[in-house]
């Protein structure tokens, strides 16, 4: 392993960790897989550790598009496929998260529209995307290639009774993107439990309210506000 790759795995790792500090944790499951630099394949977390206990690069595991083994140690994810498929599917991003965050999760048992009632939805891009076909593991390159195809061009995706789906092309972007889904989908369950008429932002407006709230240096801030605070131990 190349010190490049060390330290974007390093980078990665830390992503895991925040994310099960800020909903994400389900026990040993969710992942997150980065697309090697140089074509191999991609980097996904190993399997038998949750997101919260992934310390380093050496919790990340070499698979190439058809699910071998090229290097790294432990288990392997049985959706694995989320990964290789979509990175087919996508060359415009490198960076695939796949997690049961309770309310997000919760929410997609819901048959209505995530609407952005908080400024976290402005940055996923309405309607998000929807994968029905199944609600239980996608364990075969074809159940893979479904979901990229229900994902389509779009950053996150509502997996029925099963979880979520956020790509992006960097590790900052795709984490962040994960936490703003389930901060969202846990206001509009909350709006929704008062039974009161509720008011969101128009979908003609969402474009130019993140380019106010979400421009590229405050998405760095905020990276790097998350980093600062696993590193620190503030969540623990």
């Amino acid at each position: 392993m190349n010190e490049t790759v060390q330290a974007v795995l390093e980078e990665l790792a830390t992503g895991c960790r925040v994310l099960h500090a800020e909903g994400h944790a389900d026990m040993t499951l969710g992942h997150l897989g980065w697309r090697d630099p140089i074509g191999r394949g991609v980097w996904v977390k190993r399997s038998g550790i949750g997101l919260g206990e992934v310390i380093g690069a050496a919790d990340f595991v070499l698979l190439d598009f058809d699910g071998n083994r090229l290097a790294g140690e432990g288990r392997i994810h049985k959706e694995w496929p989320i990964h290789t498929e979509i990175l087919r599917e996508r060359p415009d991003i490198d960076v695939v998260g796949h997690t049961h965050p309770f309310h997000a999760t919760a929410f997609s048992a819901l048959d209505i529209e995530l609407e952005a009632v908080t400024n976290e939805a402005a940055y996923l891009g309405l309607p998000v995307a929807r994968f029905d076909d199944t609600r239980g593991l996608i364990d075969t390159p074809e159940l893979g290639r479904q979901l990229a195809a229900a994902l389509g061009r779009q950053s996150v995706a509502l997996m029925r009774n099963h979880g979520v789906l956020f790509v992006g092309t960097r590790i900052s972007d795709a984490v962040l993107t994960g936490i703003f889904l389930e901060r969202a989908c846990r206001s509009q369950l909350q709006i929704l439990a008062t039974g009161k008429p509720f008011v969101a932002t128009p979908l003609v407006e969402l474009a130019s309210k993140k380019a106010q709230i979400l421009d590229p240096n405050l998405i760095r801030t905020f990276w790097d506000f998350y980093k600062r605070n696993t590193e620190s131990g503030m969540y623990y």
